[in-house]
């Protein structure tokens, strides 16, 4: 069986299996580069040394396409070679189930990987990427240009400052539901995308946060409970794609450099630990099943605290 075709049916394994849309879409694209290096051979043809040689090539040679950012030119990142190892890891343990073939990843080492700072967005950009979702220029030829407010910007806003007073992931927010949300009290019920790999939780929204997505539901007009709570212009529900390409939109509008839906999810854990929030309920808010990501959280906030004693120590500031 050739490679593309053993893909089609490994898609259909790990759906099954529970992946998520985002994690799938991210090992077919690794595997699609895996197949243009190898070229479309027959699964059980290919050997522990296409694979090693492919990861090498990753490496030293591979330069990736970033359709958000073509003038990016720089190589994989770390992290980006330990995805690519774990879809070939995931794709070969299907092959060998399904497939009844000897499995040549298995001497492939999993790729030493750091992952990237954590940079929170401040409280100026949170403000300016607000205020990029309000209106657009539009060039009138000769004549001054002028602003017209975006159809979407209520959407937009209550997008924001959902992610921003959640922590919820992309892929949860565009599963949400009009049902899903209750404005009276602000608890946001996030439903499990598979029953094996996440449960269900509540979290909360703020006043301002249900002011606006009010705002926003009530121009849609006649909105079912049971209704998409976020929709494109066409009334199609929003996808993780679509809601990345509009931060690099309100990104660039406001000259905000890597905005992206996580980047809300790391803003509103160290906002909530900097406010004195315990990490035992943003563990339970944010859906991770253990503790490591967490103390990243709080090694991060620990860090401020230092860096504001440093500032405002007396003993320091005084020269005594």
């Amino acid at each position: 069986m050739q490679l593309s075709k053993a893909m089609e049916g490994y898609k259909i394994g790990a759906l099954a299996e529970g992946y998520s849309q985002l994690t799938l879409i991210t090992y077919q694209s690794a595997l699609g580069t895996l197949i243009e290096y190898l070229g479309d051979k027959e699964i059980q043809e290919v050997t522990s040394d296409d694979l090693h040689n492919f990861m090498s090539f990753l490496v030293t040679d591979y330069k990736p396409e970033r359709r958000n950012n073509p003038n990016n030119t720089d190589r994989l990142s770390s992290a980006s070679h330990h995805r690519y190892w774990k879809a070939i890891r995931s794709f070969f343990k299907w092959a060998g189930t399904e497939l009844a073939i000897d499995r040549p990843d298995l001497t492939l080492k999993m790729p030493a990987w750091e992952s990237r700072e954590i940079v929170p967005f401040t409280e100026d950009e949170i403000k300016a990427l607000l205020k990029s979702c309000e209106y657009t220029v539009v060039a009138a030829g000769k004549r001054k240009a002028y602003q017209i407010r975006k159809p979407n910007h209520l959407r937009d806003k209550a997008i924001i400052l959902t992610l921003l007073d959640t922590g919820i992931r992309a892929g949860e927010l565009t599963r949400l539901r009009v049902g899903d949300v209750n404005l009276e009290n602000g608890e946001v019920y996030i439903h499990p995308f598979h029953v094996k790999k996440s449960h269900s939780r509540t979290t909360y929204l703020g006043k301002v946060a249900r002011k606006v997505l009010w705002h926003y539901l009530v121009n849609r007009e006649g909105v079912r409970s049971d209704e998409m709570l976020f929709v494109t212009s066409s009334n199609k529900p929003m996808t993780c794609q679509g809601v990345t390409n509009l931060f690099f939109r309100l990104g660039k509008s406001a000259g905000i450099k890597s905005v992206h839906p996580h980047r809300f999810r790391h803003t509103f854990a160290i906002q909530y630990i900097r406010n004195g929030g315990d990490i035992f309920t943003l563990k339970r808010l944010l859906g991770h099943k253990r503790f490591d990501m967490v103390n990243h959280y709080l090694n991060l906030s620990s860090t401020d605290t230092q860096n504001a004693h440093q500032k405002a120590s007396p003993v320091d500031r005084w020269n005594l």
